[in-house]
């Protein structure tokens, strides 16, 4: 009669693969997100600049964007 306590080798050995498998995946995965926000800081930064250097620029930049959204949404 086996109890639940009891594994093989084998099982041990998948139990330690997937374990090393979800923690380089997990690495991967923060290494991509701190990668993701540092490249959305910039961004946001250089965003910011362009619009408080160039304020009429950005206004007139943001009504000819609404206005073809506008057109494609209305269009289907």
């Amino acid at each position: 009669m086996s109890t639940n306590h009891d594994s093989s080798p084998r099982a041990d050995a998948l139990k330690a693969q997937a374990s090393e498998t979800v923690r380089k995946v997990s690495g991967q995965i923060n290494d991509q997100a701190n990668a993701l926000r540092d490249v959305t800081t910039t961004i946001r930064y250089n965003t910011q600049e362009f619009i408080e250097n160039n304020p009429w620029q950005s206004v007139a930049m943001a009504v000819g964007l609404g206005f073809l959204l506008g057109v494609i949404v209305t269009r289907r």
